[in-house]
């Protein structure tokens, strides 16, 4: 996908959820400290989470995953309900910062080749998202606590929807611009 395409795909998914957070604070506030809890989400994140970690798995070209590489689609069947199980606490969490882990993976392939410097905002985006993904794997709670926090100020929880809108119409501005 070309970096313009991604910006266009991020700075959309953030126009559309800061925006909504301007329009209705209070129903998505609601909907924000509801969801770490919510078993529903939390089994579809995952699945997702699993499903990409295998594709990722699937088209990395490492040598020493070769032999393993026939088993890769028995192994997500089957890690996808045991963490169902073992993992049901926060699982929303854990899984939303399994796919904050895994989606710069060929974001960073694609912006390794382009020639504008530019492109470095996205790859900071790219980072940042990587050491939240990770905190999210190993503290979820840390998730719960920041949207309390946040669901709790009001005008807050409201400016940070319209900076999350502006950050959005910047990285679609910067796809139809610079990194075209």
């Amino acid at each position: 996908m070309l970096l313009s395409c991604w910006c266009y795909l991020l700075g959309l998914i953030c126009v559309l959820m800061g925006a909504a957070i301007v329009a209705a604070p209070a129903p998505l506030a609601r909907f924000y400290n509801a969801l770490p809890r919510s078993v529903a989400a939390g089994r579809v994140l995952s699945t997702v989470a699993w499903i990409w970690a295998g594709y990722a798995l699937w088209t990395m070209q490492l040598d020493f995953l070769v032999p393993f590489k026939k088993f890769l689609p028995a192994a997500v069947l089957v890690c996808v309900p045991l963490t169902w199980f073992w993992l049901d606490n926060l699982l929303t969490c854990r899984a939303l910062g399994g796919i904050l882990v895994l989606f710069p993976y060929e974001l960073l392939h694609t912006a390794r080749v382009h020639a504008s410097p530019w492109r470095l905002v996205l790859v900071t985006l790219a980072y940042l998202c990587i050491v939240k993904g990770m905190i999210l794997i190993l503290y979820p709670w840390k998730m719960r606590q920041a949207i309390v926090w946040l669901t709790q100020r009001p005008a807050l929880f409201r400016l940070a929807g319209a900076l999350d809108a502006l950050l959005g119409l910047f990285l679609i501005g910067l796809g139809a611009t610079a990194l075209r």
